[in-house]
Order: structure tokens, then sequence, then C-alpha cells
């Protein structure tokens, strides 16, 4: 597996688009921002997803793990419902689905439930994060949960490829920690106890400005934001530093490497990787996602075509890449046959002589046009979603969007910028 990374910059203008009427959004006393959708479908499922602006990114460098730790210990009980698993057995018993995960930046958690009891469960979730317990008599029981999961995905290509990843950017930038955690890294350090250090992390960071939530289910928006204000609204509000990265993700001898890494299973790819700063403020127009276009076009005279009749790849695909508040990785993937391994540099080069094609006759309107016409044309007939799939989505779309395109975000070409 090869990646070669380079860095380009950019500038351009966003537009705005019509609120759709169908969901509101607000924000309490306390600065917590809710989004929240009336849906008549399904009336028996009700759903919910909170982020919290609190992730790996924030943790001290001796306790790499310590958001993800949290986030398992706040599932332990609180001072309304002290016993372990509670919440997690009041959701399964009804029918319904829980998780949470734990990012760079990110903390993010979920449930639906049948629609009559949503009310309860909220209550018991709203708990978290107003009166956890951190219950010490199981801090040893989690810190095995999280090592784990930690060795569950030793054997992962995937995540094996994530750390090499990790492992080759610069190291002073949170992206590079070790966010999950195992028995190494979740330690008692001398003097201290993990869960005065996992209280404290929470007292420290975990604070309502810094949380979004959002709910669908077919209660009207003006039951749906009572509820939010009833539960919610009790968060603490806390003097939070601001979090902001300030270093780049790569340095310029992290720029234009070759990295080779050895799968377990049988795998041949060519990944070329483009470093971007943030390019979030770009969704308007959508820059990368015309340049995915073009480049992950199959047709006669697309670089796919060429390579394939060539024999050395079986598959391409454009635009994938790992992203973060100050980056944006921008990746072309091969999937390579046999043959296609013998002849990488020439693959790269073709790669790099279509960039320049697209340079110099690619930036055009009515290709421009066509993609946005398409997008358009998804966003009107695309399939209804599980509504535990759809706040998912809403909420990581309230990281990116402005809150009047929280639903149309990923499918906006608002007009192509040439110079952009």
């Amino acid at each position: 597996i090869l990646m070669i990374i380079n860095v380009f910059t950019f500038n351009g203008n966003a537009q705005q688009v019509p609120v759709d009427p169908a969901f509101r959004i607000g924000k309490l006393d306390n600065g917590m921002t809710y989004y929240i959708r009336h849906n008549e479908e399904p009336k028996d499922r009700a759903s919910f997803y909170i982020i919290q602006n609190v992730g790996a990114l924030l943790e001290n460098n001796n306790q790499n793990g310590l958001a993800h730790f949290l986030e398992h210990m706040l599932f332990l009980g609180t001072e309304s419902y002290p016993e372990p698993g509670e919440y997690q057995s009041f959701i399964a018993q009804h029918g319904g689905n829980n998780n949470a995960w734990t990012g760079t930046e990110h903390s993010n958690y979920f449930f639906d439930i049948a629609t009559e009891l949503f009310s309860e469960a909220l209550h018991r979730f709203s708990q978290f994060f107003i009166c956890p317990t951190f219950n010490a008599d199981l801090v040893e029981r989690e810190r095995h949960a999280i090592d784990s999961e930690y060795r569950l995905k030793i054997s992962d290509d995937v995540r094996r490829c994530y750390q090499v990843h990790k492992e080759t950017v610069n190291p002073a930038h949170p992206f590079s920690k070790f966010s999950v955690g195992n028995l190494e890294t979740l330690h008692e350090n001398p003097g201290e106890s993990l869960r005065n250090e996992v209280k404290a992390f929470f007292e420290q960071h975990y604070s309502a400005d810094k949380m979004a939530l959002v709910i669908q289910s077919s209660w009207s928006l003006d039951e749906q934001e009572a509820i939010v204000k009833q539960f919610f609204a009790a968060i603490n509000r806390h003097p939070v530093a601001p979090t902001g990265i300030t270093v780049p993700l790569y340095r310029e001898c992290d720029l234009r490497l070759r990295i080779q890494i050895q799968p377990i299973k049988e795998l041949r790819r060519l990944s070329v990787s483009f470093a971007f700063p943030a390019t979030d403020q770009y969704y308007q127009t959508k820059p990368l996602t015309y340049i995915s276009h073009l480049l992950g076009y199959e047709g006669n005279g697309s670089l796919f075509a060429y390579l394939k009749r060539k024999g050395w790849i079986s598959a391409l695909s454009a635009g994938g890449g790992v992203s973060g508040s100050n980056f944006r990785d921008f990746q072309v993937n091969f999937s390579l046959t046999p043959e296609g391994l013998e002849h990488e540099n020439e693959i790269i080069g073709h790669l790099f002589s279509f960039l320049k094609l697209i340079a110099e006759q690619g930036i055009s309107d009515w290709r421009y046009t066509e993609k946005a016409s398409l997008l358009n044309i998804m966003f009107q007939i695309q399939e209804r979603q599980h509504p535990s799939d759809n706040v998912s989505h809403l909420s990581m779309n309230l990281l990116h969007y402005a809150p009047e395109d929280v639903l149309r975000g990923d499918y906006l070409m608002t007009g192509l910028d040439t110079d952009l």
C-alpha cells in the first residue's frame, strides 16, 4: 500500500439556501444547540443523537484513551439511576438500540426506542451529563473492556492502516494520538486514581455550550422542544478554554512520502493522498466533489478505463480521506491487479497527467451543472433512512454546515468557482 502526500490551498465563498420548515434549531440558556425534526413516519420510533466537542485532542499525552474511557464510564450509573447498565437494559428491553464512540475531536452518543418510551429513555440519558457517579468498583472492568476493543482491532487491516497514518503525521497534532486506549495507557499515575482523573476530565471539558443534540420523532416540534428544555437545561456550562488546533497535520518532512504497509489479508491498493486545510467553508460549491466526479468517471476516455484496459486496476475511487477542524485529506485509491502492482509509478504518472488534463480542459460549466443536477435529483429521490441513521447523519452535518443547510448540505452545488 502506497501513499503519496502533498499540499494545496485555496479560497472561496458560500451562498445561502432556504430553511426547511420540517425542523427547528435552537439553543438553550446553557448554550446547548438542539436540532429537532418532525417526521410522520415511522410513528413508532424515536431517535436521538448528541455530539460533545471533546475527544482525544484534549487528553494529556500520558493518558491516551482517557476520552474514550470517559465515554464508557458515563454508561455505568448516575445519581438518578445508580444501577450500572440500567440505561442499556431499559433500551434493550423495549426493542431499542444504543451506542457511542469517541474520535479525535468529538464524542458521540445515540439511541432509538419506541416512541411511547422516548421520554423515559431521554431522561435516563440526560443524567449522564448531569450527575454521573463514575462507579469506582467498575473502573478496572472498563479498563479491560477498552483493552479488549483495542486487541479486537489489531488484525483489522483498515484499523492498521489508520494507525500507520497516525504515526506518519506531525506528532504534535492530536490526530496522531492513540485514541482507543489499552491497559498500558490507561494506568494509575503516582498519587492519583484513574477514577479521579476521568471525573476531572469530565468536569473540565463536558460543557453544555460544547454540545449539540438531534431528535427525530413523530412528536410535534413544540413537544420535542419542550422535552429538550426539560431534560437538558440542567447540564452545566463550564468556562472552557478554546480548543482549536493550531499545529498543521503535516510538517514539511511529512509530505511527499512513499509509505508501504504489509497487510494481513491479501490486499493490493495504491492510495495517493493530497493534503488540504479544512474545506468545510466550500461545502456549497464543492470544488473537491467536482474533481472527484471527473476522476471517478468510468466511461470512454476516463483514467479508470485507460488503466483497466492496461490490466493494471480493477477499481478506482476519489475523494475519501480523513478530515478535521484544520485538515482534509483527498485520496485517490486504486485497487491493483497483480500486474498493476508492478506498474505503481506509471499509474501515479497517469494520475498526474489526468489531473493536468482536468486543469487544462475540465473546469467547465456544463460538467459542473451536470454533477449539480445529479445531486439535486439524488436529494429529491433519496430513500427514507432509518431514524437512527438519519439523526447520526444530521448531527454530523451540524458540525460542517450552516443550520439551514443541515438537510441538504451534502447535495448542494450552487455554482462553479473556476479560480477556486
